[in-house]
């Protein structure tokens, strides 16, 4: 398997992990939109107990789980702001 097939296989995965973590905080219960955090702090661990962190790859691994926690925050407001215009007495008109 070539390199490039390898690195675009690891980015379409990367991807899709984002979008099904943008779905899940969007749509899903509030506890579905902390999974790809779980899972993201599960393999920093993992990787932590064989030794493989340095400290570049420590502070990309916290930077990433900031970036996902803030997308699940967004998430959790965009569907808090989504059900309160979908609620009856809200005082939004729709044209």
């Amino acid at each position: 398997m070539s390199q490039d097939f390898t690195l675009l296989v690891v980015a379409a995965a990367v991807l899709a992990v984002l979008g099904l973590h943008l779905v899940m905080a969007r749509r899903g219960a509030v506890w579905l939109g902390a999974v790809v955090p779980c899972l993201w702090i599960a393999a920093v661990v993992v990787m932590a107990v064989q030794d493989r962190l340095d400290l570049r790859s420590s502070l990309v691994s916290v930077a990433g789980l900031v970036m996902l926690l803030w997308m699940w925050s967004g998430g959790r407001q965009a569907r808090r702001k989504a059900e309160a215009d979908r609620s009856p007495g809200s005082t939004r008109q729709t044209p």
